[in-house]
């Protein structure tokens, strides 16, 4: 299954935007800074001119689109399973590939728009070895560490890389929050049954499979751990409840479309449960040495002791009254209260709801 096309176009669109500035920087710092001790002609007039600044922004827009052609077309299972150092490889050297196809598209903008073919020859032809091979070097460097940013912001996941850059949670601060924790039915059977390395290769798929609805309802990805998932909005319950409990059942009717491939290719089909709840949290910057962004709030206790209670009550996902109240209008969704149960851990007791799609 390929990543949804707007994870696609949201990189092309970072993308863009980060070779743009890379292109003006070098502009700035290597050729306008050196304009004065250039002598007038061709490469001066053009670097003074409207060619630059056409070429930039052709380029970057061009950029943008093999983005998202290489992108989509490597996102596929085969090349996710690969290492993050083979995946920065390959996607900037198939970036650098497509810059010689780009180059002959500005070109050919250029020649129709701006000059002709014996002034193009010219700035060719003025072109030492020097500003050659440091152009050259520039884009290496620019291509890779795109290639390299895009990989970091998909292991901290969407959202988070700006949060850690510009030091939002440096110091803790509270916010409202929706929760759903996911976990695996029968995960020690299953693991027993599979083995730890196909038991494995079994989780990454089911995880793989959870990415169209996380992308397609803005969720979060908070925490991986082992067959556990924990997925966040930073909404209230009123705009998120209903995106939380969607995001359930569309994973849970892909995996049973799928469920014969899982049977095929490991002799068993998945079935998640879920626990949903929203509430004020404290959300901050863990570690040291390894940072990532954590919370901390009796929302996520709340959500985790639904998603045991599910066992209990043979229940695919539960929620609390909260959540019930925010999906009572959403015509595809029916709740039945199970009753005010006192969770462990808590003392005053909590209304809690089954959740059922009329759609599945």
């Amino acid at each position: 299954m390929r990543t949804p096309r707007r994870m696609v176009w949201e990189e092309a669109l970072i993308g863009t935007v980060f070779l743009a500035a890379a292109w003006y920087a070098y502009y700035v710092t290597a050729v306008w800074g050196m304009l004065d001790y250039t002598v007038a002609g061709p490469m001066q007039a053009y670097f003074t001119g409207p060619g630059i600044h056409v070429e930039i922004v052709v380029s970057a827009v061009g950029l943008g689109v093999l983005l998202a052609t290489v992108n989509h077309w490597l996102e596929t299972p085969a090349f996710r399973r690969r290492s993050f150092g083979s995946v920065i490889f390959i996607r900037g050297g198939l970036y650098v590939v497509g810059l010689v196809l780009l180059a002959l598209l500005v070109h050919a903008v250029f020649r129709v728009l701006f000059f002709t073919r014996e002034e193009i020859q010219v700035l060719w032809a003025s072109m030492s070895t020097r500003l050659t091979v440091s152009l050259a070097v520039f884009l290496l460097i620019s291509f890779f560490g795109l290639a390299f940013v895009l990989e970091v912001r998909r292991k901290v996941g969407p959202g988070n890389l700006w949060a850690l850059m510009v030091g939002r949670y440096h110091r803790p601060r509270e916010e409202a929050r929706t929760f759903l924790f996911l976990d695996l039915r029968d995960s020690t059977a299953i693991a027993e049954h599979l083995g730890h390395r196909r038991y494995s290769q079994f989780i990454r798929q089911c995880f793989l499979d959870l990415t169209e609805f996380v992308l397609r309802f803005q969720a979060q990805i908070y925490q991986f751990v082992g067959d556990e998932v924990v997925l966040t909005w930073p909404e209230t319950p009123a705009k998120a409840g209903a995106k939380s409990l969607k995001t359930f059942f569309g994973f849970q009717s892909r995996l049973r479309e799928r469920q014969d491939w899982y049977r095929k290719e490991f002799g068993v089909a998945p079935e998640f449960r879920g626990g949903v709840e929203a509430g004020l949290v404290t959300a901050t910057e863990v570690g040291d040495i390894k940072r990532e962004i954590a919370f901390h709030g009796d929302a996520l206790n709340t959500a985790a002791r639904l998603l045991e209670l599910c066992r209990e009550y043979d229940a695919s996902i539960l929620v609390s009254g909260r959540i019930r109240e925010s999906i009572a209008s959403e015509p595809g969704l029916a709740s039945e209260l199970q009753g005010e149960i006192t969770l462990r851990g808590k003392r005053e007791p909590v209304a809690v709801y089954d959740v059922a799609s009329r759609d599945v």
